[in-house]
């Protein structure tokens, strides 16, 4: 049976630095609702740096407040219609702020209770968009033009491709930024045909559009492709109006050519990367709710171990810190890197100062963890660290800490399994009954790991110390035999 595909892992620094790489503007608001649980306004939650730079900072300010010239724009609208139905929008308007004006494109997708969008200033395309059209409308003048001179002096100062062509589709006029775009040189291109440098999915809609300007003497439009010698093709807008004669008919024709090949790659670029910010989106509330059920986890035991305020602070300030370290380590990692678990061990144990000469590490290195699993397994592992600190091996001065590690292929498919084995030695127990009870250790490692991880695990209180066994999946991406044969720690 086909396996499901693994979720993107993405940590939320690594969230924020794509946001921020991004030129688009994006933003995340909250809905804030009033008693009838109607959406009276939206709260900033998250943005980035292209953001900041034409909003200033605004996490956690009113909408509204700092903006409420959204509602006669009908932004507002726009938000609350997406927060209630989920369906997505797509808006392309003029903006005149304070700090900014001109035209903007934005996507607006639901996040919650609230939304996330993302925004593109397209004021410069829009301007240049004009200019063609402007241009344009020059060119087709020429067809009132009554000398070749007036042609002449166009063909050789537009910005755009020109052409003049005859009723059969043959070159008899073009200017060099039609040549550019159709990558031949002039006297290629005029020794050829419509035909013999259109795309031939293409070839049909541009005989046709040529044929409607003959009949109707009315401009014809078409984008299409064009094939260029070297096999690359590109994508041209095209313009086509009949040329009059002195006697009010023609059979020549005027195009009007420009390049619509990076706009076309830029609209591409845009919806990979608006699919790519919703994906994103969505682990960092997956990612987000996980840890917010850890802190949650963290903070319920503590409260139930804890005699006091002061007790439970250093209880729970001590857990919050082990998963910080966690967090810190994942916030480093690149797109595709995975926290290893000797980092993990050595970083956990040098944060205990447990005594190293009291410890051995044996093991593989660079077994690579699977990022969703990482902060259950390290804070299963600070509590066992935690005990051997308070109670046994790294207390007693006769005790000793073993940390060995292997990697085996696992479950039905043989994928690998990291099979973690810590042992203490040379402790002096206390007698039956006194020593620690059922701790979030403990419980981590009977219930949570097999729970939340699929993980196989033991935990006994020998007579030298306690002996803890932990068996999980690991990162695919590490080949079992290149592990098994790595150096040990």
């Amino acid at each position: 049976m086909p396996q499901p595909m693994p979720r993107l892992q993405v940590s939320p620094e690594l969230l924020q630095a794509t946001m921020d790489a991004s030129t688009d503007m994006i933003q995340v608001f909250e809905a804030i609702r009033d008693e009838a649980g109607r959406i009276v306004d939206f709260r900033w939650v998250l943005n980035n740096h292209t953001s900041e730079s034409k909003y200033g900072e605004v996490r956690g300010e009113s909408l509204l407040e700092r903006n409420p010239g959204v509602v006669q724009e009908g932004i507002f609208d726009t938000f609350c219609r997406v927060t209630e139905t989920g369906v997505a929008e797509q808006d392309e308007r003029y903006y005149a702020h304070e700090q900014f004006d001109g035209w903007f494109f934005q996507t607006v997708v639901k996040l919650g209770d609230g939304i996330a969008t993302t925004t593109r200033d397209i004021t410069e395309w829009k301007r240049s968009q004009a200019e063609i059209v402007r241009l344009r409308e020059e060119v087709v003048q020429i067809k009132l033009a009554e000398t070749e001179g007036q042609l002449a002096a166009i063909f050789a100062t537009a910005p755009v491709g020109l052409s003049v062509i005859t009723s059969d589709g043959c070159f008899v006029r073009v200017n060099e930024e039609l040549c550019r775009i159709l990558g031949r040189p002039r006297e290629d291109v005029l020794a050829l045909n419509v035909a013999e440098v259109t795309h031939p999915d293409y070839l049909a809609p541009s005989l046709k559009a040529i044929a409607n300007a003959a009949e109707t003497g009315m401009p014809s439009s078409l984008d299409k492709r064009y094939c260029r010698p070297d096999g690359t093709e590109v994508w041209a807008s095209s313009i086509i109006s009949l040329l009059p004669d002195s006697g009010g008919h023609g059979n020549r024709f005027l195009v009007v050519t420009t390049d619509l090949t990076e706009r076309r790659r830029a609209d591409q670029e845009l919806r990979k990367s608006e699919a790519l910010q919703r994906v994103l989106i969505a682990e960092l509330q997956h990612r987000t709710s996980n840890l917010m059920g850890i802190v949650r986890s963290i903070a319920d035991h503590s409260t139930r171990t804890s005699r006091d305020l002061p007790e439970f602070r250093a209880h729970f300030d001590d857990r919050l810190a082990a998963l910080s370290r966690v967090q810190a380590m994942l916030s480093r990692l690149g797109e595709h890197d995975r926290v290893a678990f000797d980092d993990l061990i050595r970083t956990e144990l040098m944060a205990m100062d447990g005594g190293a000469d009291r410890v051995t590490l044996e093991g593989p290195a660079g077994v690579r963890l699977r990022s969703s699993t990482v902060h259950t397994l390290a804070m299963a592992l600070h509590e066992l660290a935690t005990n051997a600190v308070k109670y046994g091996a790294l207390r007693q001065s006769g005790g000793h800490l073993a940390i060995r590690w292997s990697l085996r292929p696992g479950g039905t498919e043989g994928k690998p399994w990291l099979h973690i084995d810590w042992r203490e030695s040379g402790v002096d127990m206390a007698p039956a009954g006194t020593w620690p009870g059922r701790g979030q250790g403990r419980e981590l490692i009977e219930r949570a790991l097999p729970y939340q991880l699929g993980a196989r695990t033991t935990y006994e209180l020998g007579a030298e110390g306690v002996h803890c066994t932990i068996a999980i999946p690991v990162s695919s991406t590490l080949d079992v035999e290149e592990s098994l044969g790595a150096d040990a720690v």
